[in-house]
């Protein structure tokens, strides 16, 4: 195999977000669906850091018990620049496991997988660097002293 088609990743920035309890839409013909709310989060890296303004993430419970996340949310930049983030993800792992999250039990990430695919775009030339790049992310589900949920991620420049 030629070593340049090796997937190089260059860090980008850390991702803390906290969630309010999510609105249960039930059992759909897709599978079950609740929309978490994100009320709070911040983003720390070497050329991108700020906090999240706001961001919905509808989550599709299969019926294999996998997650399908599909996030929608509007950064602001320690400089000002708004900058919407896009995601879409899956969060498996074994039917117990998915069980425990489901519960909003805090469960070591070694148990199960979460990756997401991550996009940018925004009109602040500052940033226009970011409308032309694809990202990745690993993460971990995070359960706060307050017992809100949310995720804790690193989020990768695809070279």
């Amino acid at each position: 195999m030629d070593a340049s088609a090796e997937l190089r990743t260059e860090f980008l920035t850390h991702f803390v977000i906290e969630a309010a309890p999510g609105l249960e839409i039930g059992k759909t013909p897709r599978g079950w669906r609740r929309v978490d709310r994100v009320t709070k989060g911040t983003f720390d890296g070497p050329r991108f850091s700020g906090t999240i303004v706001t961001a919905t993430d509808p989550v599709l419970v299969l019926r294999d018990d996998t997650a399908r996340l599909d996030v929608r949310m509007v950064l602001e930049t320690q400089d000002g620049a708004l900058v919407q983030m896009t995601y879409d993800g899956i969060v498996a792992g074994p039917r117990e496991v998915m069980n425990r999250i489901g519960r909003r039990e805090d469960v070591d990430p070694s148990e199960y997988y979460l990756r997401t695919a991550v996009w940018f775009e925004t009109g602040d030339e500052r940033y226009g660097w970011l409308n032309t790049i694809l990202a990745i992310a690993t993460g971990r589900l995070l359960v706060f002293p307050n017992r809100a949920f949310g995720d804790h991620y690193n989020i990768y420049r695809v070279l």
